[in-house]
């Protein structure tokens, strides 16, 4: 595959602080189960015997005639990443119109700095079997939080039947994902890509592969992810392996192949999100990245060199998926919000805001030429960051071509705390030095 082009014309001196991505990084988003102290046995041992673990209410929640029964109570608690969602003089113009049209309220609530505290933060209301205080939360596919959420049934079915936006313009990236088949459970926010990043004019023939992060000519100027979900992700690519589909034999030939690279003195360091800063600054030449840091350091035409690479092995997608937490106050708001944002109008305005892997290819064409209430939000947002929609529109960042789409792939689901622990046996001691 080739690189991914540098967006063309793009205006001087745009203010990264007004965009969510490079500069306004959720910093731990992809901490690992070993930094949360947390065990899957131990969850589940947790919820035995609570409200959560009833069959009686398992049987209920989430049925059709469960969610026939509920009422709409005018009101909806949102809990998300910051700097995640549409920003115009300090309110957020998809929820204004969202109220405006349905009389719905929306607190939102920018509370979730990573998967495993948010997590933690939850975790006793739901054992205890009360509400959390949210009826939306945001959760990433590619750490532990999210199957534990849905293992121990502390999450609501969601309400198939008024997934009436989503069912038309979700995009095939998002739809029926292997940790969620059929979205019993998720609808997606936002995705991205861990995938490589390299500066052009250091790097002259980058070719369309993954050996590029093993290249000796780069020796000691590869930038590695400190995470060993991702690691252990991008060690499985290079040896041929699809990470879903992986065994734990498949992870000590990737680990050996990790060691090898740390050993032959390829990696300058095992980053977490600051290895943007390494790759702009020339410390790094290539790196494991994130596609929307490439993205957000290119709309600054002082870090126009860096490109985005998805190679030939393919690159892995992560997702952050709505989902309503059991016991919710208020289900149906919150249903009515979730299909709400796959409205391409919606979509294009939040789009605009985030530019990650837009859930809804429609969104497109309603940045290049809006037709409905978006029109004026768009060209309000324009006139205060000075940025032209088609610079989202136009990115195969954002809107992904089905080359791209093909190249996605999705994070190994774990089956059992005793998996995780293999997993970062094999990852973890690379990335600390032992």
């Amino acid at each position: 595959m080739e690189p991914l082009d540098n967006q063309q014309n793009q205006p001087d001196a745009i203010d990264p602080a007004l965009w969510r991505g490079m500069t306004q990084r959720r910093f731990t988003r992809r901490q690992t189960l070993s930094l949360s102290g947390v065990g899957l046995a131990s969850l589940i041992l947790a919820a035995c015997g609570s409200p959560s673990a009833s069959k009686s209410s398992a049987k209920v929640v989430g049925s059709s005639s469960w969610w026939q029964a509920q009422k709409l109570n005018h009101v909806v608690n949102f809990a998300n990443w910051p700097y995640y969602i549409d920003l115009l003089s300090g309110k957020h113009p998809t929820l204004e119109h969202f109220t405006s049209t349905t009389g719905i309220k929306v607190n939102y609530f920018e509370v979730i700095q990573d998967n495993a505290s948010f997590y933690q933060k939850i975790r006793p209301s739901l054992a205890a079997g009360q509400y959390t205080g949210y009826d939306i939360v945001v959760m990433t596919n590619n750490n532990p939080q999210l199957g534990y959420l849905i293992e121990l049934g502390w999450l609501i079915p969601l309400d198939q039947s008024m997934m009436t936006n989503y069912d038309k313009y979700a995009g095939p990236l998002i739809k029926s994902p292997t940790w969620d088949p059929g979205n019993k459970y998720t609808m997606a926010w936002q995705s991205g890509w861990t995938a490589v990043g390299y500066n052009n004019q250091q790097v002259k023939d980058p070719g369309t592969s993954i050996e590029i992060l093993f290249d000796k000519k780069y020796a000691g100027k590869v930038g590695m992810l400190s995470d060993p979900f991702e690691l252990g992700s991008i060690g499985l690519l290079a040896v041929g392996v699809e990470p879903a589909a992986s065994t734990e034999s498949d992870w000590a030939k990737a680990a050996k192949k990790l060691k090898q690279q740390k050993s032959d003195g390829i990696v300058a360091a095992y980053y977490d999100q600051s290895y943007i800063q390494h790759l702009k600054n020339g410390d790094i030449t290539v790196s494991m990245c994130y596609s929307g840091d490439i993205f957000q350091a290119d709309l600054n035409n002082k870090y126009k060199d860096l490109t985005l690479l998805l190679p030939e092995e393919g690159a892995m997608l992560w997702t952050d998926n709505m989902c309503i937490p059991k016991y919710s106050q208020n289900p149906l708001d919150a249903m009515t919000l979730m299909d709400y944002f796959y409205d391409p109008e919606v979509q294009s305005v939040v789009e605009y805001y985030n530019d990650y892997i837009c859930p809804v290819p429609a969104a497109k064409q309603q940045l290049l030429n809006p037709t409905g209430w978006n029109k004026a939000a768009l060209a309000s947002m324009n006139s205060s960051v000075g940025l032209p929609t088609a610079v989202t529109a136009d990115s195969t960042i954002v809107f992904p071509s089905p080359e791209r789409i093909k190249a996605s792939k999705s994070y190994y689901n774990f089956k059992s705390q005793a998996e995780i622990d293999a997993w970062n046996n094999m990852f973890l001691p690379i990335i600390q030095g032992a």
